[in-house]
């Protein structure tokens, strides 16, 4: 019996990406899907809702940790993980491809991988720094939260954050938020500009700005920040690399879908915890702009 990487390109069914439209680590791939073309020949997206993160059965039988981007090729392989997901990805349908009837399928595919070893180690160090210290908390255990969580995790539970993913601690978040405004600043003296790693769109890109629109609504909202990315006081060549990458269709596409999910989620009250934490501990630290 031939194994499932030996089948015809006829033969194979198409890769399913599971997706929520908040999420920003399920953007990146998003982003990446919508800078290639969409490539719904060959890519499915199943769009999922808050609650199948915690209780969807299909997730899980994809990422047993029911966490999203999750991914299944068209052999059948279960990915998850947004780095391993987007590597799938380049490998497959990206720049260097080597499969003639995609690169036929895509058309021209813009050029996201750089060509010197250099260039192509800062964007891996400007992606590790936002997947190690911002966006996961390198532990599935309850209590463990990413560095972001800080933004919009309650200290107690509600719908939208279930007991084992409360941030209970007022120290432990103001420590995280803390850690963002370094890490900001590491990025505001790093960046290349016009993109984060000069002229061209790379993994750097896809991989912070969806994230950076969870900054850009909470920091302001619920810790009293200066517009982030709107002002030129604090971070302003992180600002002119945000403002750029709006004016490309697909990041502001992307920015819209989260944008507003954030903006309902505020007049629905899904902050309203964090804020309270923040007005109840007035001895920590929470503003680093004004």
């Amino acid at each position: 019996m031939s194994k499932p990487y030996a089948m015809n390109i006829e033969e194979r069914r198409r890769c399913i990406f599971y997706d929520v439209k908040h999420s920003n680590n399920s953007a990146r791939i998003r982003l990446w899907l919508r800078l290639h073309g969409g490539l719904k020949e060959h890519v499915e997206t199943v769009m999922l809702g808050h609650n199948d993160l915690d209780r969807g059965e299909q997730l899980a039988k994809v990422n047993p940790l029911k966490k999203v981007p999750a991914f299944t090729t068209d052999t059948g392989l279960n990915l998850f993980e947004s780095f391993v997901i987007l590597s799938y990805l380049e490998d497959r349908f990206g720049d260097g491809n080597d499969d003639t009837s995609i690169s036929k399928a895509t058309g021209s595919t813009p050029l996201i991988t750089l060509d010197n070893a250099e260039d192509r180690a800062f964007v891996q160090l400007l992606v590790r720094i936002h997947d190690i210290y911002i966006s996961s908390p390198n532990c599935t255990q309850p209590h463990f939260s990413h560095t972001q969580g800080c933004m919009y995790l309650d200290p107690t539970p509600t719908k939208y954050t279930p007991e084992r993913r409360t941030m209970p601690d007022p120290k432990v978040r103001a420590a995280k938020l803390k850690e963002i405004h370094e890490r900001l600043g590491w990025l505001e003296e790093s960046i290349k500009l016009p993109y984060m790693a000069g002229e061209r769109i790379t993994h750097a890109d896809i991989t912070w700005f969806p994230t950076c629109i969870f900054m850009e609504v909470l920091l302001p909202y619920v810790f009293g920040w200066a517009p982030i990315f709107h002002e030129a006081k604090y971070f302003p060549r992180l600002g002119r690399w945000f403002e750029n990458c709006c004016r490309n269709e697909h990041f502001c596409s992307v920015r819209k879908d989260i944008y507003d999910v954030l903006v309902q989620q505020k007049q629905d009250g899904r902050f309203d915890g964090v804020c309270e934490v923040v007005e109840n501990n007035s001895d920590l630290k929470w503003v680093y702009t004004m």
